[in-house]
């Protein structure tokens, strides 16, 4: 059960994030949500290409694909906290505005 939602959360908040990044910024959210599309599917075609012959230089084994992989993680990772620009600081917020109340009679 919790592995459905955590792979759920996975595939749902990059979009989100990047629909949001793109519609306040004035970028085309559906350009924005193609680059980010191709920047998912590209990488796991090349894996699915490049695994099988990977796996036979190394005798079989699913190790050295794996040590392969936490390595770009880490250094996606890295790479991500140090180029990655901030997102603008949100507006402040009127804390003495009262909502509108609406009810039904």
């Amino acid at each position: 059960m919790f592995f459905v939602i955590f792979t759920q959360v996975t595939y749902s908040i990059p979009f989100a994030l990047a629909s949001i990044f793109s519609s306040n910024s004035g970028a085309g959210q559906g350009l924005s949500l193609g680059v980010l599309n191709l920047a998912i599917v590209v990488p796991q075609m090349f894996v699915s290409v490049v695994s099988g012959p990977w796996d036979d230089l190394f005798g079989g084994g699913n190790l050295p694909a794996f040590v392969a992989g936490a390595v770009a993680a880490v250094a996606s990772g890295i790479l991500a906290l140090f180029m990655l620009p901030s997102p603008p600081p949100d507006l402040p917020s009127n804390k003495n505005a009262r909502a509108p109340v609406v009810a039904f009679h």
